[in-house]
């Protein structure tokens, strides 16, 4: 059976539980990595989907006349 494509909210939902996983549970270091591994593939794929978003929304934006361009600041970055 084919891996089904998990969209966005599918994969930050995988990516919390890969982390509890490996913060709550023992399992080999085989399994970590393999967790590691799949957690960085889910990393990039939800990377990618906020670049596209962030550029999407930037572009409606411009379009309709709401032009001006801030640099996101986290939470982090603000205090």
């Amino acid at each position: 059976m084919a891996k089904k494509k998990l969209n966005f909210e599918e994969s930050i939902e995988r990516l919390e539980q890969i982390v509890e996983r490996l913060e709550t549970e023992e399992i080999s270091l085989d399994e970590a990595v393999a967790y590691y591994k799949e957690g960085l593939t889910l990393s990039a794929f939800c990377k990618e989907k906020l670049t596209v978003a962030e550029g999407e929304i930037l572009l409606l934006r411009k379009e309709a006349g709401l032009w001006q361009e801030e640099p996101f600041q986290t939470e982090e970055q603000e205090l």
